[in-house]
């Protein structure tokens, strides 16, 4: 017995005819009768009484239409709570974040995501892009948001761009006091300089001179917090994105330069090829994609 011949018979009962059943379903008549037969022999009952006007149901075929009339409403219910929780973005989603994201992102999305999705649960998970990207391809992470270059897709994940970072040299005030005008790679060469493996790849495909300048001059920390701790003490200056010394630069503890031409990092939400990303997935990203805007509209009033 399938739920369509059950709308069907439902239908021709309701209407009082087959062939005004045909019109209403916009089916065949043929097709209609077909289905209802089929559904008298696997009843083994007659439920209808053909008559010269039209049909009317036999006793079972009254008492399928009793029966029918609760089933089909609970088959409009299963379709409006499936729509509802899918509106209401159920669930968790988990959201891999790099280190130098979360101090912009992960505490704004937790309570954004709260506040809007209040069924909805968003689990945050650290790691390098890396590994980032690992756990999405492996299925462990929903989504994944990190820099990376543009020659570094792969055909495992689903990638989407959601804004851009701009990269500054960053260091304590005295360090940099000296320095007239933007960063340059000559600049970089007369500092101290630290560097995280993943901003020295940024820098160097800033073009030949970065290039150089990078490889001549600073040593290569795995941990951007490291790199950080060490441009607060005064020991060395950075290259690091806007959004993870924003707080740093409003307090005064260190200061920046932007480069000429601009250099900038590229941010990626990155999900697993080949699966439809959820609504409550799909709400995260666009919660991203607008947090790193605003952040980018900011540092554009701050450089005047």
């Amino acid at each position: 017995m399938e739920i369509r011949q059950i709308q069907y018979f439902a239908t021709i009962v309701r209407e009082g005819s087959f062939s005004r059943a045909a019109r209403k379903l916009h089916v065949g008549q043929p097709a209609l009768s077909k289905q209802v037969q089929a559904l008298e022999r696997e009843l083994g009952v007659d439920l209808l009484v053909r008559l010269p006007g039209g049909v009317r149901p036999t006793a079972a075929g009254a008492r399928l239409d009793e029966l029918s009339r609760a089933l089909l409403v609970q088959v409009d219910n299963i379709r409006s709570a499936v729509r509802e929780a899918a509106a209401s973005l159920a669930g968790t989603v988990t959201l891999g974040l790099s280190p130098s994201l979360v101090p912009a992102l992960a505490g704004h999305l937790e309570r954004r995501f709260a506040q809007e999705h209040p069924q909805a649960r968003l689990a945050i998970v650290e790691a390098l892009p890396m590994f980032l990207a690992e756990r999405v391809e492996e299925g462990r992470l929903d989504l994944g948001v990190f820099t990376t270059a543009p020659d570094q897709a792969t055909p495992e994940l689903s990638v989407t761009g959601v804004g851009t970072d701009e990269m500054l040299l960053v260091g304590r005030p005295d360090l940099l006091a000296g320095i007239d005008g933007p960063a340059t790679a000559d600049v970089l060469r007369t500092l101290p300089l630290v560097l995280t493996p993943g901003f020295r790849e940024v820098l160097q495909l800033a073009g030949p001179e970065m290039e150089r300048a990078t490889q001549d001059t600073g040593y290569a920390i795995d941990s951007v917090n490291m790199v950080r701790d060490l441009v607060l003490r005064g020991e060395h200056c950075s290259v690091l994105p806007y959004t993870f010394v924003r707080g740093d630069l409003e307090s005064g503890t260190i200061a920046a330069l932007g480069f000429a031409p601009r250099i900038e990092r590229r941010l990626v939400a990155a999900t697993r090829a080949g699966r439809q990303p959820s609504p409550a997935v799909r709400a995260v990203v666009e919660m991203v994609r607008g947090r790193l805007g605003e952040l980018a509209a900011l540092r554009g009033v701050g450089r005047g």
